[in-house]
Order: structure tokens, then C-alpha cells, then sequence
């Protein structure tokens, strides 16, 4: 046999027959690829709504109406049909699901629990305020009756049912948002008799329970302030030994005290924790005198920073630590949003100067590079809603001083 014929073929036919087999290998996983998705397409889109029901004729036939496997349907079911807005039948998918929850577990039972939630979300939609209401009052009676009113495994519930109401402030006119304020302040009295009595001030999660009772008393004082008090809601907060409805400054000093007594538990709380610095103390410090400065207190707020400023002494570099929370005005907001909030651009955000006095009310207002369409009297109601605002003041050598400030604000919707 010739000894050509073993050699190597060359180089350039040998690399001829490997692109063939790569093109040959790419033809047959497009096909393959091309199959998979023409049965893909065939497949009818599963619809959860159907799949759950087929799923629950399924558990009643095998098993029986009262199956423990249906009340996990049932709530799925209910929560396909709200997705889809249809409010009707998903709170009706949610009561059977509770139904059998009762029939399996008791009438007490806290797995109901999150039925009971997903039917005063439902009602809420359908307008039923009251029997969101019932819904939520039966959830805290469960909750009772397993664990007592004054037991601290109470809070996570109270937790639960504070932010619904304050969640659901915003969908409602001002009079049924007062009814939510006030259902929510004696959520936020009993949630503060448990951690008053029973979480020590080193717990950890003491100063932020504490700043979160006393921030929603300004909330309901802003209310107050805002739209006034419904006399005829028949749900003002009464005082002890006073009779009739009380005026609305004897309103606000009574937020303004129920708030400030909270910050000054978040001030002996911080003290307590082991491992909060002087910063953390002089902040809080500093909000108390936020406190002081909305509510018109503008001697005891000069005092409080004052004094917060002073707690700075103990700090590595005093005049940095002071520097960094009094040498330039800050906003005060008191917040019922939990944890940090992403900051979002804002297409309606303005660019805004102003001089802030020594008792925080802004003046001067002007906006840097208006657009072309803001109108007179768009700047006016610019300038009206930043007045509302109160600013903590820069401060010099401990004592208030007038300083200019600059931020940006989204512009406020036009007033008819």
C-alpha cells in the first residue's frame, strides 16, 4: 500500500469537513429547538383561577368539603380572583377557606388568621370599611384569647393591624381617615402598655417601637390640623375626666405630649442599648427638639439642641459630629414608613432656594430653573405648601441661626 495514503490529510480539507459537522450539529439542535417550541405553543395557557378550582373539586370529591387540604385552596383562589379584581368572589373563596379553617381547628383558631386579613383587604376595595373593620377586631380577638391583651407576643399583630389602617389612610376621604387615626391610636396605646411594661429599654427593638408611637401622633395632630375633627364621627378621643369634645388645642397638646413622652423613651431606650454611641443619643435628643420646634415649643426645641449639641463633646471629633447634624437646616419629617425608602426620581421634582430662620419656617422660597409651563400660580402654591414645612436650624456655636438651604420638591398638584 502506498505510504501517502496514511498520511494527514491537509490542513485545509480537514477544516473543511469540521465546519460541515459544526453547521450539521447547529441544523439539528435549531430543529430540536424549533420542536420544543411548536409543543410549547400547543400547550393552553394555564389559567390559576381554573386550576384551583379544578383542584379543589378534585380534594371534595376524593376527600370531603371539610378536607384540611381545601383551606390553602380556597385561599390561593381568593387571592388569583383579588389579583384580578374581582373582589366579589374572592371574599367569597376567603370566608370558605376560614369556614373550614373553624370547622378543622376551632372558632378560635389562629390559622384564620391570614383569611381574616384577606377579607378586610377585600371589603376594603368593595367599600365595606365596617366589615374591614369586624374582620381585623376578630383577628385581635383570636389573637387575645391565645396569648392574653398585655402579652408581648401581641405586638407582631399590632404591628400587623396599625400598618393596615395607616396603609389604608390614604384611600380614604378625611373623615373616614380620621376613623382609621383613630382606631390606630388605641392600637398604638395598647402596643405601648406592652412595651412599657414588659420590653426592658435595652432590647434592641425598643427605640425604633418608641419613635414609631410618637411620630403617629404628629400624624394624627397634622390630620386634626388639616381637615378638623368630625364631632358627629362619634369616635374623639376623650379625656380622662373631661367631658364633651375637646378643642382642637386641647387636641394637639394632648398629641404633642403622647408624642413627646415616646421620644423621650427613645432617649432613655438608646441609653440603655449597649451599643449606641453618642451620636445616636444626640440625634435622638435632636428629634425631641424637632418635636418641640412643629409644635410651636421654640424654647424648649432651642433647648433640646442645645443639649444635643453639647452630648457631642464625648464624640472622637466633636466639631465634625456637630458639623455633620446642625451645620446646614434639615427638614423634619416624622415618617410611619418602616425601614429606609429608595429615593426616586421625580420628573414633577424642583429645584428649590430658600432661607431657613431660627425657628425653622422657610421664607424667601424661589425655584432655580423653572419650566417654561409653571405658571404664577403654581409658584404660590409652591410656596404655600413649603411654609407648612418646618426646618431644624443650623446651628452656631449652640445657638439657632439664619442660614440658607437649598433641596429638591416635587411640585405639588395644582389647587382648583
Amino acid at each position: 500500500m502506498p505510504i501517502k495514503q496514511n498520511l494527514p490529510q491537509s490542513p485545509s480539507i480537514w477544516r473543511g469537513r469540521v465546519f460541515r459537522i459544526s453547521v450539521l450539529l447547529l441544523a439539528i439542535t435549531a430543529t430540536q429547538l424549533s420542536y420544543a417550541q411548536s409543543i410549547a405553543e400547543q400547550q393552553p395557557i394555564s389559567d390559576p383561577v381554573v386550576d384551583y378550582m379544578n383542584a379543589i373539586d378534585n380534594v371534595e370529591a376524593e376527600y370531603s368539603a371539610y378536607s384540611t387540604e381545601l383551606s390553602d385552596l380556597y385561599l390561593g383562589l381568593g387571592k388569583s380572583l383579588y389579583s384580578r379584581e374581582e373582589y366579589e368572589n374572592a371574599r367569597k373563596a376567603f370566608q370558605r377557606g376560614m369556614q373550614i379553617e373553624r370547622v378543622n381547628y376551632g372558632l378560635n383558631s389562629l390559622s384564620q388568621a391570614p383569611y381574616l386579613v384577606s377579607i378586610a383587604d377585600t371589603e376594603s376595595y368593595l367599600g365595606n370599611w365596617d366589615e374591614s373593620q369586624k374582620a381585623l377586631e376578630n383577628l385581635y380577638t383570636i389573637n387575645t384569647k391565645a396569648y392574653g391583651s398585655s402579652d408581648l407576643r401581641m405586638l407582631p399583630v399590632l404591628d400587623q393591624l396599625l400598618d393596615w389602617y395607616m396603609d389604608s389612610y390614604k384611600e380614604r376621604t378625611p373623615k373616614g381617615g380620621y376613623s382609621n387615626l383613630v382606631i390606630s391610636e388605641r392600637i398604638a396605646a395598647r402596643m405601648y402598655d406592652i412595651i412599657n411594661t414588659d420590653m426592658p429599654l435595652d432590647d434592641p427593638e425598643a427605640p425604633d417601637r418608641y419613635r414609631r408611637l410618637g411620630y403617629l401622633q404628629y400624624f394624627i395632630a397634622n390630620h386634626i390640623k388639616q381637615h378638623g375633627e368630625p364631632s358627629e364621627s362619634g369616635l374623639s378621643i376623650s379625656m380622662a375626666g373631661s367631658s364633651g369634645r375637646p378643642s382642637d388645642a386641647t387636641t394637639s397638646h394632648m398629641h404633642f405630649r403622647r408624642g413627646k413622652l415616646a421620644l423621650q423613651k427613645v432617649i432613655e431606650s438608646l441609653v440603655e442599648q449597649p451599643d449606641s454611641t453618642a451620636t445616636d443619643h444626640a440625634l435622638a435628643v435632636a428629634e425631641l427638639g424637632d418635636w418641640y420646634l412643629v409644635f410651636g415649643q421654640k424654647s424648649s426645641a432651642t433647648q433640646a439642641y442645645q443639649l444635643a449639641s453639647d452630648v457631642l463633646d464625648t464624640t472622637e471629633d466633636p466639631e465634625q459630629a456637630r458639623a455633620a447634624l446642625f451645620d446646614a437646616p434639615r427638614m423634619i419629617e416624622f415618617s410611619m414608613s418602616k425601614g429606609s425608602q429608595s429615593i426616586q426620581i421625580d420628573e414633577t421634582q424642583l429645584e428649590l432656594s430658600m432661607m431657613i430662620s431660627t425657628y425653622g419656617v422657610p421664607k424667601d422660597i424661589e425655584v432655580a430653573n423653572p419650566p417654561e409651563s409653571f405658571t404664577d400660580k403654581e409658584l404660590d402654591d409652591l410656596r404655600k405648601d413649603v411654609r407648612k414645612k418646618r426646618f431644624r436650624p443650623k446651628l452656631v456655636n449652640g445657638l439657632a441661626a439664619d442660614a440658607p438651604h437649598s433641596m429638591t420638591y416635587n411640585q405639588p398638584t395644582p389647587k382648583g
